[in-house]
């Protein structure tokens, strides 16, 4: 093998980075840990769910935020959680614990959303976290902090979904001892071989070996210490050597044979150990001896020539332990170890018998360098590449190993990996490594100055800088502190701002010191706002930046052996390293590359004619770089004004052909004025290798598009995602989903440029189907524009938290901050594939291309887009979400079903007369005939055809629509009114509840007993609630005779209470049974003794309704009854009895009549009084001639004691010249004094 660096530049992997921002956990619980002489009581737990937090500057963010140590730990244990990511930050004080499972067992209900943080009295030692997998479900945590204490931990596995696991009595889980070897050497760095066995590496290069009895806790340990038996390691242990032969690490001198890098062999019989000093050691514990002692490269050194080899202490990366049983008969396990110098080389060790010494340790593959691959292939390049950190794991038998290679410059770095067999490596080595491509989401250009339009400049800053996943609340909040600071930008009142509103706020107030320019060439006010609005968005983007660099500073690599998984951790997040999808493969490799690797993609054979003809990967990546760069000439004028028209283009029903919305929507981009020449040419050198424009097929364009994900998985499976796992999805949706768009994207620029401008060089038509690519595209493009609007709007509708037994806050299901819509509504639908058939990383890749397929119908063909669409919209009204709701009713289609849902969200803005629109506008179709609808639970209740129509409603709504109300559609229009009449009558909106009403009244087919009497109450009362008396009439005349008898007082007060009503009253044609109903409600004494009566609006005043008594009585022949109200009002008002007397509290002045007994009255009132008797005598008249000669006419009146007298007209006649005299007396001024009633005596 050549001694050349191996070169990678086929990217088979890409990264999903998840973030660690405290503010979107459920549930914090910090534990303050104290020294194990400290006299402080005990130790409390505090728990605190996610809150705002803001650092000053970015000293306190890095302190706060960021980790100075972060690893994973993957358990062995078979119960959820299994995975622990551990982090080292706040100075080195807090030791943060959370789970990272990406999924679990189906059936497992708890969700391990809670994150632990230990604080210890001080700091942790950057080498001195351990974990070891304790008996039972529980996890030991060894921390050895610079105080030189050991703190051994014991945390039950539910404390990450139950913090009531983790006793308050921290003296019963956490453990403090203090080694007496601490006394003379310094600790450096510990690893733990099981939960009864550690070992610390010390700066005197020896190293300590700790034991205890599995009944003993982790106060107690068996102190055994090693060393090589030099005489001169013993004399550096009492002696602080400073020389050339000494490292600094952390604070602390270490010697040449002190240990940067420890493992346990399998066994835990033997530890494996690389000093500073560039050796390779391995240790007999039982013996305590060291059994073998070799140079990393197998060189022979002087010791002169140890100071030019020493290593860092820093990376203890550097050494991996492996089992490949079976692979080379003999072999006990493997090492794998990395030297920096002589060009960076890897060494494996084959270990048969370790205590044979160099008998039984060989190299493999000697006659093999395998020096590390080089990133800068440049040979004029100065740029220094370091490896990191690495790992090995899984294969059989030594079959299909894989190597992950993490190499570091400065903030840059670039992770590596190398399938390869352990008996064939050095045929793989130099040319089968492949890379894993960086997150292209962080790396998305920032928004560009748009100088036409009326749009702001903020609008596009808030939706780049407030995207969820790209920046955490908190960097954003330190990065909006540390911008203010600098401007020295006061801080309002801004506790109930939303983020949003105090970034703009800020932008704002700092533009407002922005001069305006009243020249020409600065442009109007209004054009130089938004240049200064962009450019100080600009300056927040920068400390926005600076902060986000700092957040992915890579610090290790791990592989899960059991998964296959690898994570790289930052010190703010980590990334999943999953493997490309196909098509993400081919737009991140160039054609060249994909030549090398012609087995990396499988090609499908289509030879039943149907779809487009198979075409080789670097085919389609020759379309997919010439289309891009293409695009990448466009202007940001014209970028912004093709996806402007592109997004009205997408849900616009098409009118016209697709020739001309080709044509139209080259226009309207104006593509004639932006697409250079240069462009035009570039693009056709790009496109050369496939004959230009001349060389473009439709099946060029259609297999780009078959590549995208269209069908899920078809076997069950028993895994579920976890809490983390949907996140990691999210994150994957929204990387592969960007890449998907920006692909469509540029291929339907592409083809609108060719249709106009290069139709003539396109050989036929028959070849380049330009409306067939044309219209692929568009649906396609509306897919993805669907899929962005779910991976960016942010759920609104979060349940509160619930209280668990031990009063400690629990976070309720999906409860965040942040959660997406996809993530609300469909992450937890799909379920990861299991582990057996291929490697965890593959399949995250086919999990996250499922959710895809999921979103937009899944594999069943009958599930249409337009059902997806209608479906979130429901939701999202079920959940209240009614501004995220009318975002998104833009993209809603034209069908019976979607229509019907509009009218829902209409209602609910309270905008009711556009809700009344959609409902008759989706009638016919709703209540004719069954929608065809997919339900995809696939469950129901019954079998019957008519229960399972209301099933699907109901579940296709997402039980927006209740069980009753789904059984109303499909079954005839009134049934379909009458639901549309519930739904505004519960909104109290009358008038169209009433236009409903007699719309379900008016299609009824055969009208029963029950329905229309429920509909006509209906109609009624809404009737009643508008004042439309015609139709209340009619409506109750239609009723049961004992339904109109409970609401016919109802229509009266509503007549009564009328300005025209009286005479409405009395001139409706009521039927026979009704008159003695209105007589009673008319003559009701609680309705007459009062002012005013209960109508809807103004009332009528007594005489005034004793009109309408007596007008009623004439019109129906009652004269007796009319003479009576009559002659009871003049009762009523104190009108004087037959005896002579005058009614108590009738002085001069009162009310009678409804008039003031004054001086300027009494004449009008007089001649009130005498036609009212007047009218009574003339009805009683009338009485008389009623009835045969010889009888006389009466009526029955009541006295002031509640009883009743019959009245004849002599007795009226007779009260009439009684108030006649007593006016007399008045007017004479012969009245008495005194009490009322008391006559005088004037003789």
């Amino acid at each position: 093998m050549g001694t050349q660096n191996p070169s990678a530049s086929l990217y088979a992997f890409t990264e999903t980075r998840v973030d660690f921002d405290i503010l979107d956990q459920g549930l914090v619980v910090q534990i303050q840990l104290s020294a194990s002489r400290s006299s402080r009581p005990p130790r409390r737990i505090v728990s605190t769910t996610a809150g705002s937090t803001v650092f000053d500057n970015e000293e306190t963010y890095i302190q706060n935020c960021l980790a100075s140590a972060s690893s994973i730990y993957f358990s062995k244990l078979r119960n959820y959680p299994q995975s622990f990511l551990w982090r080292v930050a706040d100075n080195n004080k807090v030791l943060e614990l959370r789970s990272i499972d990406l999924c679990k067992l189906q059936g497992t209900k708890a969700e391990a959303t809670v994150v632990l943080q230990l604080r210890f009295p001080s700091a942790v030692r950057k080498s001195g976290v351990a974990f070891a997998d304790d008996r039972g479900n529980t996890l030991s945590v060894f921390v050895l902090t610079k105080g030189n204490e050991l703190f051994s931990l014991t945390i039950p596995n539910k404390s990450f979904y139950n913090p009531a696991a983790l006793e308050e009595d921290t003296e019963r889980w956490c453990k403090t001892f203090r080694p007496s070897s601490f006394v003379l050497s310094t600790p450096h760095r510990l690893v733990a071989g099981s939960p009864e066995q550690l070992v610390i590496a010390l700066a005197d290069g020896k190293l300590l070996n700790l034991t205890r009895k599995a009944s003993q806790d982790g106060s107690t340990w068996q102190e055994m210490s090693y060393h090589d038996g030099k005489w001169g390691s013993s004399l550096r242990g009492l002696i602080n050597w400073q020389g050339n032969n000494t490292v600094r690490y952390d604070g602390t001198v270490l010697d040449q044979n002190a240990a940067t890098a420890i493992e346990f062999a399998p066994s835990k019989s033997h530890l494996l150990t690389i000093c500073a000093n560039h050796t390779f050691k391995i240790w007999n514990l039982a013996r305590g001896s060291n059994v073998f002692n070799m140079d990393l490269l197998g060189q022979r050194r002087e010791p002169q020539d140890v100071p030019r080899v020493m290593l860092d202490a820093g990376n203890p990366g550097i050494l991996r332990i492996f089992e490949a049983d079976g692979a080379i008969a003999g072999d006990e396990y493997y090492a794998i170890t990395y030297s920096p110098h002589d060009g960076g080389q890897f060494k494996i060790w084959a270990v048969r018998d370790a205590d044979q010494g160099k008998l039984g340790v060989r190299f493999l593959h000697s006659d093999s360098i395998l020096r590390s691959p080089d990133p800068d292939s440049d040979p004029e390049s100065k740029t220094v590449w370091k490896v990191a950190d690495f790992d090995i794991g899984g294969g059989f038998q030594g079959s299909g190993m894989e190597l992950w290679v993490l190499m570091r410059s400065n903030k840059r770095y670039k992770v590596y990996n190398l399938k390869f067999d352990l008996v064939d490596l050095s045929t793989s080595w130099h040319d089968r490594w492949t890379l894993a491509a960086p997150e292209t989401l962080s790396q998305q250009s920032p928004p560009q100055l748009i100088t036409h339009g009326p749009q702001d400049a903020s609008e596009p800053w808030l939706d780049y800088l407030l995207y969820p996943g790209r920046y955490t609340r908190s960097l954003l909040e330190t990065a909006l502190s540390i911008y203010r600071s600098a401007r020295r930008l006061m801080s309002t009142d801004e506790a109930k701002a939303t983020l949003e509103e105090r970034l703009s706020s800020a932008v704002a107030a700092q533009v407002t010191t922005h001069p305006l320019k009243d020249d020409a060439e600065s442009g109007t006010p209004f054009a130089q706002y938004r240049e200064a609005m962009h450019q100080e968005w600009a300056l927040l983007y920068q400390e926005v930046q600076d902060l986000e660099k700092l957040r992915w500073q890579p610090l290790t690599l791990v592989f899960n052996d059991r998964y296959c998984m690898p994570c790289s951790i930052f010190a703010g997040g980590c990334a999943v390293i999953r493997g490309c999808g196909c098509l993400e493969a081919i737009a991140r490799n160039t054609p060249a590359v994909l030549q090398r690797f012609p087995d990396l993609f499988e090609v499908p054979s289509i030879e039943n004619g149907s779809g487009p003809m198979p075409q080789l990967p670097d085919e389609l990546c020759i379309l997919i770089e010439g289309a891009a760069a293409f695009t990448r000439t466009f202007s940001a004028k014209f970028s912004h004004d093709c996806y402007r028209w592109l997004s009205e283009e997408l849900w616009q029903d098409p009118l016209y052909s697709v020739a001309n919305r080709i044509g139209n929507y080259y226009e309207k981009c104006g593509f004639a004025e932006e697409v250079t020449d240069s462009a035009i040419e570039s693009l056709k050198d790009t496109l050369g290798p496939l004959g230009s424009f001349e060389g473009l097929t439709t099946d060029h364009f259609l297999a780009v598009v078959e590549k995208l994900p269209h069908l899920m998985e078809t076997e069950d499976s028993s895994l579920v995602s976890s809490r983390f796992g949907q996140k990691v999805l999210v994150r994957g949706v929204q990387e592969m989903l960007n890449l998907h768009a920006q692909i469509l994207f540029d291929m339907l620029m592409v083809v609108v440029f060719i249709d106009v401008e290069a139709h003539e060089e396109v050989v036929s038509e028959s070849k380049l189907n330009i409306s067939n690519v044309f219209m692929a595209l568009l649906e396609r493009l509306k897919q993805c524009e669907l899929i962005r609007w779910l991976v960016k709007s942010v759920w609104t509708g979060q349940e509160k938290a619930r209280k668990s037994p031990d009063k400690i806050t629990m976070p309720s299901k999906q409860a965040g901050a942040n959660l997406t819509v996809l993530e609300s509504l469909f992450a937890a639908d799909v379920r990861p594939q299991p582990y057996g058939r291929q490697s965890q990383s593959g399949q995250m890749t086919d999990t996250i291309q499922d959710l895809l397929v999921w979103i937009t119908g899944g594999n069943d063909p009958s599930m249409t887009l337009d059902q997806v669409l209608v479906t979130v919209q429901c939701n999202l009204l079920k959940q209240g979400n009614t501004d995220l709701a009318f975002e998104f009713a833009r993209f809603q289609p034209s069908t019976a079903w979607a229509t019907y849902i509009r009218g829902r969200l209409q209602l609910q803005l309270g905008k009711t007369t556009e809700a009344a629109l959609c409902f008759r506008k989706a009638a016919h179709k709703m209540a004719t005939k069954h929608v065809a609808l997919v339900n995809r639970k696939g469950d129901h209740e019954s079998d019957s055809e008519s229960d399972l129509v209301g099933q699907h409603y109901h579940l296709a709504s997402a039980k927006l629509l209740s069980l009753e109300e789904a059984e109303c559609f499909a079954k005839g229009l009134s049934k379909y009114y009458t639901h549309i009449l519930h739904l505004f009558q519960d909104i109290s909106c009358p008038y169209l509840a009433s236009e409903f009403a007699q719309l379900a009244i008016q299609f009824t087919p055969q009208p029963s007993l029950e329905t229309p009497a429920f509909l006509l109450e209906s109609l009624f009362t809404s009737s009643l609630q508008t004042s439309d008396v015609q139709t209340a009439y009619t409506s109750i005349t239609r009723l049961p005779q004992v339904e109109q008898c409970k609401i016919l007082p109802d229509l009266v007060k509503v007549l009564l209470a009328l300005p025209n009503g009286p005479s409405q009253l009395i001139s409706l044609p009521w039927p026979a049974h009704f008159h003695a109903a209105i007589d009673a409600e008319l003559a009701n004494e609680r309705q007459l003794s009062e002012k005013k009566s209960s109508g809807l609006s103004t009332g009528l005043v007594t005489r005034d309704r004793r009109r309408v008594l007596v007008a009623w009585r004439l019109r129906h022949g009652d004269f007796r009854g009319a003479a009576a109200a009559l002659y009871s009002q003049l009762h009523s008002q104190g009108i004087p009895h037959q005896n002579g007397k005058q009614k108590a509290g009738a002085l001069p002045g009162s009310k009678i009549g409804g008039l003031r007994n004054s001086s300027e009255g009494t004449e009008k009132n007089n001649r009130r009084v005498d036609e009212v008797y007047l009218s009574v005598i003339n009805l009683m008249a009338c009485i008389d001639n009623e009835h045969q000669e010889g009888k006389e006419a009466w009526l029955l009146s009541s006295t002031d004691r509640g009883k009743r007298r019959v009245v004849r007209i002599e007795d009226v006649r007779k009260d009439w010249q009684k108030e006649l005299d007593r006016r007399s007396v008045v007017e004479g001024g012969r009245w008495g004094f005194g009490v009322v009633g008391d006559e005088m005596d004037l003789g």
